[in-house]
């Protein structure tokens, strides 16, 4: 406790006041708080602080946990116990522009011809998409990708491009196995079907039946507790409107509030159950059902579908879908013989520039926590299969997963009120199509209607590369959709909330058209505009908040 006094002590002496906040307690004393720490000095948006952007080489060392002369949130979060900043490398993460190109004529694209056509696509266009994907990765704007393109019930386009680990000269691989991110989350919305239509629970009742700490929810209202009006249900937690959320919620005890399920998720040998039940000790977002918000919901499932069926979600994963699915790759962790399958992940603290990332957990070691919202490596061709058992409404290769009323319910919207629509497990358009992103950079969408489906596959830690909108746009122009809304009503989504916004109709949204602090979010090139394609890319991030008029 001096320690953590001493350091609040040397930022309010050398001004960095801004880095503290009040405490609840009486008094109103200060105490150190990591979200503003990382606000006010990270000047490079990397992440990480360093000597440099630290102004006390007192304060470097009392954070810098593990002594390399850089502070990451993590450090910073689990100092003086303070924690709540793990979940911001999967809520908040920034979009780069990306450096220049190097010009196309340097590059080949790879042939495309029977298996393409055979598809209905363009060979033509995916040979741009191939000389594309490649000056990306020559640009440093990711180190690999592997893409994967479905029409018409054909695989059409399965590629991969430059180098799963730089450091080791290792190139990519079409086998290569990636950390999901957010993308584990359909998966185990998808599991949760499956025991749906096996009877084992109702979609509509209370998850307090199967798991007692959410018996009584509390929601902050005004500040204040009150019990919740409605019990949480199954279709809520899929559809984020239980009222869940990642972080802190103001006046909820902050920092030191968030820190409980925080400890509970880092603490070895930790169970979901008592990850759930330091969640279910925080008030809610809002009263549930009436929402959306993106936070720990698929994570508090994980622990329903325990409950329900008295084993580990690991298990239960295994035996009711990638089992079933041969998804022979995809798992909570990587096993030590897939072990140099596993991309390395890359920070890029500058356009050009890549770094190896931080990894709060190897993937290479199995996890006490099966975190159903975060937590799962994969394949591209891995999740093909689950990509095609969706599109085939619930079968794959003559084994029936789900029931086809069942993959409907997954693309149609399950969140009342006006701006989102958000099925079971993904975000939906209403017009037939489903899909989600990860974190560290990974994408999928399902096209019911045009019989398409796309995998794309990097590992880039606390950036958005520009690479993906290339990818989506290309693969839409070579299944003759070019124009067309982009994949899981993201790109619709985006474009309606910002022509609601648009009052003057001249392309960009300015301080008299959006509330300030959103207009700061949203304004990623600080130029005091925002503009449909910075809407869309926090849009696709999954930590966006809904435009209201």
């Amino acid at each position: 406790m001096k320690r953590i006094a001493a350091v609040v002590a040397l930022l309010g002496a050398i001004g960095a006041s801004a880095v503290l906040a009040q405490t609840q307690g009486a008094g109103g004393q200060q105490r150190f708080d990591p979200e503003q720490l990382f606000r006010r000095l990270d000047r490079n948006g990397d992440g990480k602080l360093t000597a440099d952007e630290v102004p006390n080489p007192q304060i470097l060392k009392a954070l810098d946990r593990d002594g390399d002369g850089v502070v990451t949130r993590e450090e910073a979060a689990a100092f003086g116990g303070r924690a709540g900043q793990g979940a911001r490398q999967w809520r908040d993460t920034r979009r780069s522009e990306g450096a220049p190109l190097p010009p196309a004529e340097g590059f080949k694209a790879r042939a495309h011809g029977e298996e393409a056509s055979a598809a209905g696509l363009k060979p033509g266009v995916l040979a741009k998409l191939d000389i594309e994907m490649q000056r990306h990765v020559a640009a440093k704007n990711v180190s690999g990708v592997v893409a994967l393109t479905d029409h018409d019930g054909k695989q059409g386009y399965f590629e991969a491009f430059g180098q799963m680990d730089i450091e080791a000269a290792k190139p990519m691989a079409r086998d290569a196995i990636f950390r999901l991110m957010s993308m584990t989350k359909p998966l185990i919305a998808a599991t949760a079907l499956v025991l749906l239509d096996e009877g084992m629970f109702k979609l509509d009742e209370p998850i307090a039946k199967h798991c007692p700490e959410w018996a009584s929810p509390t929601v902050l209202e005004d500040g204040k507790r009150v019990p919740a009006k409605t019990p949480i249900t199954p279709r809520m937690l899929m559809s984020h409107s239980s009222g869940l959320y990642y972080g802190t919620l103001a006046d909820a005890g902050g920092a030191a509030e968030a820190a409980v399920p925080f400890r509970a998720m880092s603490g070895r040998g930790t169970s979901l159950k008592e990850f759930s039940e330091s969640l279910a000790s925080r008030p809610l977002k809002f009263q549930p059902g009436t929402d959306w918000n993106y936070g720990t919901s698929i994570d508090v499932l994980g622990r329903y579908i325990e409950a329900v069926t008295g084993k580990p979600l690991d298990v239960v994963v295994r035996a009711k879908l990638t089992g079933p699915l041969k998804m022979v790759d995809t798992d909570f962790w990587v096993k030590p013989d897939k072990a140099s399958r596993l991309c390395q992940v890359y920070r890029q603290p500058q356009p050009g520039v890549l770094q190896p990332g931080r990894q709060a957990a190897p993937a290479t070691e199995k996890p006490s926590l099966f975190m159903g919202g975060h937590g799962m490596c994969s394949t591209a061709s891995d999740y093909a299969r689950f990509c095609r058992m969706i599109l085939n409404r619930g079968e794959l290769d003559g084994v029936r997963v789900l029931k086809p009323e069942t993959v409907d319910l997954m693309f149609q919207n399950h969140v009342k009120g006006g701006g989102r629509q958000y099925g079971l497990g993904g975000v939906v358009n209403g017009d037939g199509t489903y899909g989600w992103g990860g974190a560290f950079g990974t994408q999928f969408w399902v096209d019911r209607t045009n019989t398409l489906f796309a995998v794309f596959m990097v590992q880039t830690q606390d950036y958005k590369a520009p690479a993906y909108p290339v990818f989506q746009s290309l693969v839409l122009e070579a299944a003759g959709q070019a124009g067309r809304a982009r994949a899981g009503g993201v790109q619709a989504g985006a474009s309606g909330a910002f022509r609601q916004r648009d009052k003057n109709g001249d392309g960009k949204l300015g301080p008299d058209e959006i509330p300030a602090a959103l207009l700061q979010r949203l304004d990623a090139d600080k130029d005091g505009f925002v503009t449909e394609e910075e809407l869309r890319a926090l849009w696709a991030t999954g930590g966006q908040r809904r435009l209201r008029p």
